[in-house]
């Protein structure tokens, strides 16, 4: 979320908490290269009031470590674990001004649906068939 402290040491414990979860409801990986941890992915499992406004899957990569692909491999191996789990289908959104994000997910198979505006600000909307 927006508003996740990931820059002090308890907010970015909080957030960490925060994002595994129970393992029977989501998967969260670490986006390591080099022995760096360059981002992270997360698998929700279920369709909720949650995952109806974030998506089934999130994810993000340092400003570093971006536009070398990282975000697309790493989406392409959390389809695989949805496939894995028995998911049909995934929601995957974005902020509209993501444009780097929303190639990623088109890219990947993300079929546009609309333009929803949540509580922080609008988000595109793309579904994955599996």
């Amino acid at each position: 979320m927006p508003t996740d402290d990931v820059y002090s040491t308890a907010g970015f414990a909080a957030w960490t908490a925060r994002l595994s979860g129970p393992p029977e409801r989501a998967t969260c990986r670490w986006i390591v290269e080099d022995g760096q941890v360059r981002g992270g992915i997360a698998l929700r499992h279920e369709f909720d009031d949650y995952v109806q406004w974030a998506g089934h899957i999130g994810f993000g990569i340092r400003p570093s470590a971006r536009r070398r692909g990282l975000a697309g491999w790493a989406l392409g191996e959390m389809l695989r674990e949805a496939r894995g789990i028995g998911l049909n289908r995934v929601l995957l959104v974005c902020a509209t001004n993501n444009l780097a994000s929303a190639r990623t997910i088109e890219r990947l198979g993300g079929v546009f649906e609309e333009v929803r505006d949540t509580a922080f600000g609008p988000v595109r909307r793309y579904w994955i068939d599996l």
